[in-house]
């Protein structure tokens, strides 16, 4: 339900860009709101805020917000959240309820061509499942891919020098070893090369593929995975793709790439890669989902229950978001 419409009229030429607020306990809302305070940022293009009226205005009061966040802003309210129910700082089944409610309302909206892209400020996958616990929520963008009915998705995070493309996601680290299949790296791969090519306008991009096991495997030694399945996947992609190096050991991938070397690294796992980007990049990481037929962006740092409600988180993360969510855009549309 639309709470508040811009009355600005819309130039064709402008994206407009869904902004969800997350958990609406968690910084999410504070970050929105002091991102989209920017004149800057607002002179970009059309903002649409997905999230209780109730949270925003309770957002609205916390220090260093300014007031001024929503002039010239829609809002879409789900109205999920009473006012006296905004608990700032504590994930509950409510927040969960609330913060699914979110995504699914701006995916309504991209569906509906009423947005263009979508940027979603961080939620709780455990207050999710608390609320739905039938659903099996794993994270922003297994859910948003299943909705879009996309088989080809890959999650890439981008932060300092490094860009970093997980074959695998959000599964425990004993399920890996099977979910890495030579279709998966081969998807990966083209992702990843279709992204560096016409998002970030690298023409011949240089791509690193670790290996899973320690050292490479050493030759068998210490795991079979890279003879019989990551090889396999890179010789194969080398038939259409240029400058395609591995398996090789992450420890040197990620060496390489932070010294510009490679201009992308596919990880095997989400701690494999996730690691050594937020060592460099924890608070300013974004993560851009691969594949989806619209443009998905989020800051890669979570929901922050500890600073929630303190007036204190730094929108910077969700600010890129928004910024390479609309640069994308108009490339894809140019």
């Amino acid at each position: 339900m639309l709470l508040y419409r811009s009355s600005r009229t819309r130039r064709p030429s402008r994206p407009r860009v869904a902004v969800t607020i997350g958990d609406p306990f968690g910084v999410g809302p504070e970050i929105v709101l002091k991102a989209l305070a920017s004149r800057k940022l607002r002179r970009l293009a059309d903002f649409i805020i997905v999230g209780d009226s109730s949270v925003i205005n309770a957002a609205l009061r916390l220090p260093g917000v300014p007031v001024a966040s929503l002039r010239g802003i829609s809002v879409v309210d789900p109205y999920i959240i009473a006012p006296s129910e905004v608990k700032f700082g504590r994930q509950s089944r409510l927040s969960g309820e609330a913060s699914l409610a979110y995504l699914d309302l701006a995916l309504k909206l991209i569906k509906e061509k009423k947005a263009d892209c979508l940027v979603n400020a961080p939620l709780s996958k455990e207050a999710v499942s608390s609320a739905f616990p039938r659903i099996n929520f794993i994270g922003h963008t297994e859910y948003i891919a299943d909705k879009f009915k996309t088989a080809d998705f890959a999650m890439m995070l981008i932060g300092g020098p490094l860009k970093v493309t997980l074959v695998t996601r959000h599964i425990p680290v004993r399920a890996v070893s099977k979910a890495v299949t030579k279709e998966e790296i081969i998807k990966a791969i083209k992702l990843s090369h279709e992204a560096l090519v016409h998002y970030f306008g690298i023409h011949e991009p240089r791509i690193g593929v670790a290996s899973l096991n320690p050292h490479g495997g050493e030759g068998g030694k210490v795991g079979t995975e890279e003879i019989e399945i990551i090889a396999p996947a890179v010789n194969e992609a080398k038939r259409h793709f240029k400058n395609l190096v591995g398996p090789v050991s992450s420890e040197a991938l990620f060496y390489m790439a932070y010294r510009r070397k490679l201009d992308c690294v596919i990880a095997m796992y989400h701690d494999q890669g996730l690691t050594p980007l937020k060592m460099i990049a924890r608070d300013t990481s974004i993560n851009i989902t691969l594949g989806l037929p619209f443009v998905r962006t989020s800051p890669g740092h979570g929901t922050a229950f500890d600073i929630a409600g303190k007036g204190i988180a730094n929108p910077a993360p969700l600010t890129e978001s928004v910024k390479l969510a609309i640069d994308i855009f108009k490339k894809k549309k140019g």
